[in-house]
Formats: C-alpha cells, sequence, structure tokens
C-alpha cells in the first residue's frame, strides 16, 4: 500500500504545539504557539503566542489557518495532531466542518509527528534558546524572524539543500568564484546565510 504520508503529502498538515517561559511583568509564565507545516512543501504556519490556550483561541486559530490555506491557493484534505489533552473538541469541528480529516496519532508514536518536532527542535536550538524574551510582542518577533530565514534563507536537505522559497542560482547559472560572499544576518547575527554579491 505504501506509506499514506507520501501519498498524500501535497494536501497533509501536521500541527503541533511548543512553549517557551518568558519574562513579563507578572514574573516568569509559560506561553503557548501552535504550528502547522505542509509535510510537501515543509512550509510551516505559526500562530501568535498565548498565555491561555482555550477553546475559544483554538477554534479562532483553526479557522484562520483553514482561511489561510485558501488565500494562498493551497488545499487540505487531512491534518494530523497528536492526542495532547491541550486540544479542544471545538477545534477539530472547525476543520471537520471545513471538509479536513483530522486524524489523531497512535499513543506513544512520536515518529509519526517526526517533520514537525524536528522543525520545532530547529526553531529552537538555532533561535529561541539564544535568547530570554521579554513579552509576548519580543516572543512573536522573534517567531516571525525565524519563520522568513527558514521559508527564504535557510537550505534545506530534503528539498536539495535549497530554500523553500526566494531566489536561489542553478549551478550553470552561477557567478564567478571572483564574485565576493558576503554574510546576512538577522536576530543580532544569530540567524545567518550567506550569497554572492550581486554584480
Amino acid at each position: 500500500m505504501g506509506n499514506p504520508r507520501k501519498r498524500h503529502a501535497e494536501t497533509l498538515y501536521q500541527c503541533d504545539f511548543f512553549f517557551k517561559r518568558i519574562v513579563t511583568k507578572f514574573g516568569l509564565q509559560q506561553y503557548f504557539v501552535l504550528v502547522y507545516l505542509h509535510l510537501g512543501s515543509r512550509r510551516v504556519y505559526m500562530t501568535k503566542c498565548t498565555r491561555t490556550p482555550n477553546a475559544t483561541w483554538m477554534k479562532e486559530q483553526a479557522k484562520k489557518f483553514v482561511e489561510h490555506v485558501k488565500t494562498n491557493g493551497q488545499e487540505i484534505t487531512l491534518l494530523f495532531r497528536d492526542r495532547d489533552g491541550i486540544y479542544r473538541s471545538g477545534f477539530d469541528n472547525m476543520f471537520r466542518d471545513a471538509g479536513i480529516k483530522v486524524r489523531k496519532n497512535s499513543i506513544r508514536a512520536p515518529n509519526l509527528q517526526a517533520h514537525i518536532e524536528r522543525f520545532i527542535q530547529s526553531l529552537h536550538q538555532e533561535a529561541l534558546d539564544h535568547f530570554i524574551v521579554f513579552g509576548e510582542q519580543h516572543f512573536d518577533y522573534l517567531i516571525s524572524e525565524y519563520a522568513e530565514h527558514y521559508h527564504i534563507e535557510r537550505p534545506h536537505q530534503a528539498l536539495g539543500n535549497v530554500p523553500i522559497t526566494g531566489d536561489w542560482p542553478k549551478p550553470e547559472n552561477d557567478p564567478p568564484d571572483s564574485i565576493p560572499i558576503e554574510c546576512r544576518t538577522r536576530l543580532g547575527g544569530v540567524l545567518r546565510h550567506y550569497e554572492r554579491r550581486a554584480a
């Protein structure tokens, strides 16, 4: 029968939560972010952070994500998630009402979420672990900067070591080695990428 994730990769998404303790006027508080990952392209969509991912917030984020997918001309028929109790019944219903099947992964089967787990690990190791986060706006800024880097600058091994989007020169069009290579940075140099200087 083959691997169902490979068969349905173009319309299959995974979702998962991650959290970080951030500094607020009330002391350290735990904030959550919900991530969606498109298996075929590896593109990600992340919500704004929240301290209270309650039922109302979950339904709102599900609705925003479905609208985001439609606006960008993408298609989603299947959403995989784990069995974390943070998910509310209304969250699944928002997808089912839009004609999207929601599948819960098997118990104690982290490999079924391998792609999104790897993205979250990279986000922490490459960006968030380098900062003490001061407030919601700072947290959202760090996340958005990493998302931009991840999509248009960071090479992806599974995609032939090229970025998901953005310009990437073909081998036959590479400029001579005499053209200097520039280092461009984000987040004060924590995120770096290298490119040949434009003529």
